[in-house]
């Protein structure tokens, strides 16, 4: 092995070696984050309908705490909103224009979601409008918490969905659009 004489490249050996090392961990000219959290917000105008504005923070899921929770209990979806500004439909229940608590509460198998009075990390009550939820486990590795106004169907039936992503689960509500 080769000694290094000079302070000038002890000090670069020094500096360019943890750089080196680190090349395959994060592609050329990209950063990593910290700590994978952040606010997101997913604003849907649909072309003479509503706007909704979904709102949360990407969190990976706690399987370890959701296997302890008991069914009826609730997660807060990382503190997810929901904001409408027309009168909808949302899983079979009438939502009114406005901004809503999302939640998540822990079925006997599954998860159902929930829209309730309240800011994001707010706890569902009774009160709560409890949304016809498919639920289906087993499906895409979403490292990180993932709530989403999405189409479906074709151009003559297309329907709108809030899909909430999980781990390897998907909670699915239809959204109905008022009729013109």
């Amino acid at each position: 092995m080769r000694r290094l004489n000079s302070p000038l490249a002890a000090t670069a050996a020094l500096v360019l070696l943890p750089l080196a090392a680190s090349v395959d961990a994060v592609p050329s000219g990209l950063a990593s984050l910290p700590h994978p959290h952040f606010p997101k917000t997913l604003i849907c105008e649909i072309p003479q309908g509503p706007k909704i504005t979904v709102r949360h923070l990407t969190v990976t899921f706690d399987a370890a705490g959701a296997a302890k929770m008991d069914a009826g209990e609730a997660w807060h979806l990382a503190g997810a909103t929901f904001e409408t500004d027309s009168d909808l439909v949302v899983g079979g229940k009438a939502v009114q224009a406005g901004m809503y608590a999302l939640s998540a509460r822990k079925a006997s198998k599954g998860w159902t979601l929930t829209l309730h009075d309240g800011k994001g990390f707010s706890r569902p009550g009774d009160d709560a409008i409890v949304l016809e939820t498919d639920f289906r486990a087993g499906g895409v590795l979403f490292e990180h918490l993932n709530c989403d106004v999405q189409p479906g169907g074709d151009k003559r039936s297309t329907r709108l969905f809030l899909d909430v992503r999980f781990d390897k689960m998907l909670a699915r509500c239809a959204i109905d659009l008022p009729k013109k």
